[in-house]
């Protein structure tokens, strides 16, 4: 489906003109110029010829059927020519013009119209409002902006969003000494979307790292689903985090799950490598194309003692363990060199040594050495007299890393313009600081973490819910109007096989007489219209006995008269205390580009003002759980932290993993919130002792 886009073996461009300079002129230049070997074509309004390019007055006259059509004329020509491009057989459309959404005509767009001609003829459609395609190896370029000097060989398949960004990448992963293989620019994703795109290069034997630049998800959840199983690293730039709605939130999954936060834990959940700004879009490619960094354990050399003190503060700062040189090793040097000074040790300064060759051996000795899972060599050294056997340093720095398949971050310091030229020539990533260095290595080392994880995630379990009684609830509230009553929620939470605390829910205190609970207890408004109890007195606890239990509820109701909103009483929910434990939140919502998300972190009321959480995609399995919990920063609570006894972690984990499958399951519930589930210690459970539901 989507190999002619990249592969056409004959292009035509609408909207190029015989006798003057416009962008369909340029497509097809730029062609010419650059050797692409197809046959190209032009439709404009008279007949001409363009650097040795006809130009032809209607797709009729075409002397063959051409592989793909790129739209450079006003939107509202699109259709019709889109029309007769399906008359003579073309299926392949790139639309580069823009404007769509300024025509509209009686119940159709524009954008519906280029649909439905698409939909009768079986056409494929990039855009509107982008630049197309390029591959580097055929020499094809669709863009309306003039190349030069195209490399071939690269193995990077390129997605942007916009094609101003694209561009501009293009260029930088080049200044980088990174050769593009494919590119594609996907515009406003009218049908073709990151999606498509995604799964041909996932399927492309000529690309190896999938890089993105996306403003926005069309199908989030396909996107991850595609990207949870490629074993080609997948480097992602997300923009447009801000979030989208200014509403109050009605839960506090709302609150804590923007659209921001949802793509962030989709992306740590399929191993998809996210950054934030173009260097580290560019670093991360770098630093994937070398063997992956599989722990903390980093040896540093440095032919420069400040930067060697750097260093040390750079893998400190990513949490990497300098680990001390063995005994064998620092024997092994003295072999190699003649230390007067410098003491051995991790960082090693290799400041008296000037001679290269020996430079080789010391990274080999480290290389070999189980002791370490990668390296970070800073290379200080002056151009001038330097410049052609660093280079070939460079070169034996490579022929190590495939060698002995660990990562070896390689710091060049020397002057601007030296920099630049070792970047531009050498395969070999460079980098040039300690801590763009440090930050490369753990990115390699997150990456290969997330993957493992993603990889041996294991099943995601098969747990028994009562759909009828959820759906039985829904009906319900549907017919009234309202959101689910307290008591219904904890009944939705059973139903998912999860124990509310036990409880009783009486209307008023007449239904007193029989207390089948057992004191202390807490008092709870039910209302249909106050979503958030405490905020109007409508929760009181430790009651101990009957008669403080009748002032309770008798607070409640004064309490509800006096407020300014005056939410009504549907009744009250009386529960049992429970026990201390560390007060957590698990709650969900349906996002929509991502769907079903599950969220899990420290409870109670301050859950809004510490937001510690962590995010995936549902249902999750065990595995899954577990590794948010180990994000929190509160899980020292949970193992124990200070003297504390730890907490039941797995039965936690077994409400992440149900609330999930709830969600899964049950596609009418749109947010859900578990708020606070009390963990006890080891084998003890946990308290469910909250929830609210929103269908």
């Amino acid at each position: 489906m989507m190999e002619k886009f990249f592969n056409p073996r004959s292009i035509v461009v609408f909207g190029a003109s015989a006798t003057k300079m416009n962008l369909g002129q340029i497509v097809l230049l730029n062609n010419k110029q650059v050797g692409y070997e197809g046959n190209l074509y032009g439709v404009g309004s008279q007949e001409g010829d363009v650097g040795g390019v006809h130009i032809y007055t209607s797709v009729a006259d075409l002397p063959e059927t051409p592989d793909v059509a790129i739209f450079l004329t006003p939107a509202k020509t699109v259709p019709g020519l889109m029309e007769e491009c399906g008359k003579k057989g073309i299926t392949h459309i790139v639309i580069e013009s823009g404007g769509f959404s300024e025509y509209s005509h009686g119940d159709h767009t524009l954008e519906e119209d280029v649909l439905a001609v698409a939909d009768k003829y079986g056409m494929k459609v990039i855009g509107p409002n982008c630049v197309g395609t390029v591959n580097f190896d055929l020499k094809m370029m669709m863009p309306f902006a003039f190349f030069k000097d195209i490399p071939i060989g690269g193995r990077l398949g390129l997605i942007s969003q916009s094609g101003g960004v694209g561009g501009s990448y293009l260029r930088a992963v080049s200044g980088y000494g990174i050769k593009p293989g494919k590119f594609v620019a996907t515009g406003n994703k009218l049908q073709l979307d990151e999606v498509d795109f995604l799964d041909y290069f996932m399927q492309d034997g000529k690309t190896d790292i999938i890089a993105l630049y996306l403003e926005g998800f069309k199908r989030g959840r396909a996107f991850f689903d595609l990207a949870r199983k490629s074993q080609k690293p997948i480097v992602i730039q997300k923009s447009n985090r801000s979030p989208i709605s200014a509403k109050i939130a009605q839960s506090h999954t709302t609150a804590l799950s923007s659209d921001d936060t949802v793509v962030d834990g989709a992306l740590k959940q399929a191993a998809a490598i996210r950054v934030d700004d173009e260097l580290a879009f560019i670093n991360a490619i770098k630093i994937v194309r070398l063997p992956l960094m599989k722990g903390r354990r980093v040896a540093v050399l440095s032919r420069s003692g400040g930067h060697a003190v750097l260093s040390a503060d750079a893998c400190a700062k990513f949490g990497f363990e300098m680990v001390p040189f063995p005994p064998s090793y620092i024997e092994q040097l003295k072999t190699i060199y003649h230390t007067r000074v410098i003491a051995h040790q991790n960082p090693l300064d290799l400041g008296e040594i000037f001679d290269y060759t020996i430079f080789i051996k010391i990274l080999e000795e480290a290389l070999k050495l189980d002791t370490y899972d990668g390296v970070l060599f800073n290379h200080l050294y002056s151009s001038d007299f330097e410049g052609a056997m660093s280079r070939t340093f460079l070169a034996g720095v490579e022929k190590l890393v495939a060698k002995y398949a660990k990562p070896v971050c390689l710091t060049m310091i020397s002057d601007r313009e030296e920099i630049l030229k070792v970047q531009q020539s050498q395969p070999f990533p460079i980098f040039t600081s300690p801590l763009e260095a440090a930050a490369a290595l753990n990115v390699s080392l997150t990456y290969y973490e997330q993957k493992a994880a993603r990889d041996n995630r294991g099943k995601t379990p098969n747990h028994k819910m009562d759909l009828r009684t959820v759906e039985t609830i829904r009906e319900r509230c549907a017919r009234e109007k309202r959101i689910p009553l307290t008591d219904e929620a904890l009944t939705i939470c059973a139903a998912a096989g999860l124990t509310p605390i036990p409880h009783l829910v009486i209307r008023n205190e007449k239904e007193l007489k029989k207390m089948p609970l057992h004191y202390p207890l807490a008092v709870k408004l039910i209302s249909r219209d106050a979503s958030h109890k405490s905020d109007v007195g409508g929760v009181l606890l430790n009651i101990g006995s009957k008669k403080e239990l009748l002032s309770a509820i008798s607070d409640i109701q004064k309490a509800v008269r006096q407020a300014k909103s005056r939410p009504a009483i549907d009744g009250f929910l009386l529960q049992e205390m429970s026990p201390e434990g560390v007060e957590c939140f698990v709650g969900g919502r349906r996002d929509p580009a991502f769907g079903p998300m599950i969220m899990v972190g420290l409870g109670g009321v301050f859950i809004e003002i510490f937001k510690d959480t962590a995010l995936r995609l549902a249902p999750v399995t065990k595995k899954e759980a577990e590794g948010m919990l180990k994000e929190l920063r509160a899980y020292p609570l949970l193992t124990g932290a200070r003297g504390r006894k730890p907490a039941d972690v797995k039965s936690l984990v077994d409400v992440v993993c149900r609330v999930s499958a709830l969600l899964a399951a049950c596609p009418a519930i749109s947010e859900i919130d578990l708020n606070p589930v009390i963990v006890h210690p080891k084998g003890q459970g946990v308290s469910l002792v909250d929830a609210r539901v929103f269908f």
